[in-house]
């Protein structure tokens, strides 16, 4: 495992308005970053791009959380779990990291991450568990998905909980984006057994044009409300668009679930 030298015990702080974006390939090589990520990072884009991700790692961060992230997303499934990075500098920071599946044209071609301000009880959470695998007393311990299982710690590591509304809001939008990305090539390809549906719709050629063009419509919608409130997250627009996405998805939901019923 890799490991960045030197750390400092100064810690960066994290504002509830931060939206890092990365983008990597297949093999975690860097290739689109945003502002935030390298204003926070310490690294200037030409030192990121083209670079492995874990330019940025802790070397607090136990190998099994990297383990695990790299598990879920080989196996086609996102990732949620608080990580400690390193700044350019030494300094770390605390964030919640939301990775998924990137694909274009129904092809896998890397992975995409939306990473927001962790709580403090999230953090304290994630530091006893680091510190239990480091030292080798994780016992049946394990991390899941970015989860810790069969642990007592599993409810305080809840993406949701401590979250103020803005937050909650603010993680909604990322989580959303993720959610668009995975589903086909910013099309219809999904995380569970309606998207394997939704493939074979589109071999078989069984579905209506009238359906499908509104489930596109709207989910380009969506991405739209989602690339808007990443650019500007204020409270206002997050809650603007976090209730026309909610909008969104129940109109997709509902001819969806129609032509579920019919076939």
């Amino acid at each position: 495992m890799k490991i960045n030298m030197p750390v400092t015990d100064v810690e960066y702080p994290i504002s509830e308005n931060i939206s890092i974006v990365s983008k990597t390939d297949l093999r975690g090589v860097i290739t689109y970053v945003n502002e935030d990520f390298i204003r926070i990072s310490g690294f200037s884009r030409e030192e990121l791009i083209g670079k492995a991700h874990n330019i940025v790692r802790h070397p607090d961060v136990p190998a099994e959380f990297f383990e695990d992230l790299w598990g879920s997303l080989k196996a086609g499934r996102p990732w949620t779990g608080v990580v400690k990075n390193r700044c350019k500098n030494g300094d770390y920071y605390w964030l919640l990291n939301n990775i998924a599946p990137f694909y274009e044209n129904d092809q896998l071609v890397g992975y995409m991450s939306v990473r927001l301000k962790a709580s403090p009880e999230q953090i304290e959470a994630a530091s006893d568990v680091y510190q239990l695998f480091r030292d080798g007393k994780a016992g049946n311990l394990k991390i899941q998905d970015g989860k810790v299982v069969k642990s007592t710690l599993l409810r305080k590591l809840n993406p949701f909980k401590n979250f103020t509304v803005k937050s909650r809001l603010t993680f909604l939008i990322g989580l959303l984006s993720l959610l668009m990305i995975v589903i086909g090539g910013m099309g219809l390809r999904g995380m569970n057994k309606t998207n394997e549906g939704l493939r074979s719709v589109y071999k078989d050629r069984t579905v209506t044009m009238g359906l499908m063009f509104t489930i596109s419509e709207l989910q380009r919608e969506n991405l739209m409300l989602i690339a808007s409130a990443l650019v500007n997250p204020s409270p206002e627009v997050i809650q603007q668009n976090a209730n026309e996405l909610d909008q969104n998805i129940l109109a997709i939901t509902k001819p969806w679930n129609a032509y579920l019923t019919t076939h």
